[in-house]
């Protein structure tokens, strides 16, 4: 008799909903915090540079679900209520930013994406 096994892998760091800002309750935030570095002429890889290590994977599960999103969002739309704004990881936690900070994420994806100088005020409010 044979058996047959088959593995599921879960990538814990892909973004699997977006929630609003106001429903993260006490869930850890993965990724995010305070901002405002992202200049003209900076790009993805300029971003990943200034995250922790533990970080780097929850950027990288965010940037894809991003641009699969096609979102284009502001920091102020991040923390609001009128759109699901709050990433929500397989893991369970959440990427929380400041409006700077989530302006840094955007810019980065955005600047690598289009091939544009955006900075983080550009995705700020």
């Amino acid at each position: 008799m044979k058996l047959k096994l088959k593995l599921l892998w879960i990538d814990i760091y892909a973004v699997i909903d977006w929630i609003p800002y106001g429903n993260t309750g006490n869930k850890q935030s993965s990724i995010g915090g305070l901002g405002g570095f992202f200049t003209n002429g900076m790009r993805w890889k300029d971003y990943l540079d200034s995250l922790h290590y533990s970080s780097k994977p929850y950027a990288e599960g965010l940037r894809k679900s991003i641009l699969k999103n096609k979102f284009k969002f502001t920091g102020s739309q991040h923390q609001g209520e009128s759109i699901n704004g709050t990433p929500l990881f397989a893991d369970g936690s959440v990427g929380t930013f400041s409006f700077r900070s989530w302006g840094d994420i955007m810019a980065g994806i955005w600047s690598e994406e289009e091939n544009e100088n955006y900075n983080y005020m550009d995705f700020y409010m």
